[in-house]
């Protein structure tokens, strides 16, 4: 069943709710919803609605609340992705996946490796883009908000802005060589934030893996084969939700 994440201003006095924009024109014209059909509205990401349809067009699709319950969707442990920034399009696919499966923030950053490096205005367009695939990626994997995607900056920069957002994060960085640990093995607390490092192809620097250690992050491994970057993510995270015990549950029936 469709979800669409909404703010408070969507319900009318009378009690009905107001979709509009992007909303109504992809539930009129990609979907082709029609009267009677329901779907979820999730306002605020707090509360979760059950929305049997009553008129839909692409200005304007109207319904009314069948249920109310708070909002599903969201893993219970908070995980964020900081990701050396893959050539071409790599990022939208890498904000799409790990969206879908429950990030709550991504970090786009800039490492000594990575190659693209675009000017102000290009990089801003860039986050706007991926923002957007990745609320599109959580609404239509049943989540209750989209998870933030983060000013692209250089990794000091956007360590720094982290550290001082989850000043209780725990730090896992994934390299193939070296002393790492298995990510399956390595002590983790699911009860706190904790951020996956992934660097560009060929790796992180030997001076960026430094200061990661520097910065109490531990060195994992994600298995014997050499992932592109575009996978290890999703690989990462698949990981640490299992080990928090987040897959494998369904969602359960709707209001």
């Amino acid at each position: 069943m469709p979800v669409y994440f909404a703010r408070g201003g969507v319900l009318t006095p009378t009690g009905e709710v107001e979709l509009r924009e992007e909303h109504a024109w992809h539930l009129a014209r990609v979907l082709r919803a029609r009267p009677g059909e329901s779907i979820r509205v999730v306002v605020d990401g707090t509360q979760e609605l059950l929305v049997e349809l009553s008129e839909v067009s692409a200005a304007l699709v109207r319904g009314r609340v069948l249920g109310v319950q708070p909002a599903r969707g969201e893993p219970r442990c908070r995980l964020l992705l900081v990701q050396a920034i893959p050539k071409g399009s790599g990022m939208t696919e890498v904000c799409e996946r790990t969206s879908e499966l429950g990030v709550a923030s991504i970090w786009p950053v800039f490492s000594e490796r990575t190659v693209p490096r675009p000017g102000p205005e290009a990089t801003a367009g860039r986050r706007r883009r991926w923002a957007k695939i990745a609320g599109e990626a959580a609404q239509l994997a049943g989540r209750s908000r989209a998870p933030v995607v983060e000013e692209p900056a250089g990794l000091d920069g956007a360590l720094e802005r982290l550290r001082e957002q989850e000043p209780d994060v725990q730090l896992f960085v994934c390299q193939q060589e070296g002393t790492a640990v298995s990510l399956t093995a390595t002590p983790y607390d699911p009860s706190r934030p904790a951020a996956v490092l992934i660097g560009p192809e060929g790796g992180w620097s030997p001076g960026e893996l430094r200061q990661l250690r520097s910065l109490g992050a531990v060195a994992v491994s994600l298995g014997p084969r050499n992932l592109r970057t575009l996978v290890a993510g999703v690989v990462a995270v698949t990981l640490l939700l299992a080990r928090a015990g987040e897959l494998g549950q369904p969602l359960g029936d709707p209001a």
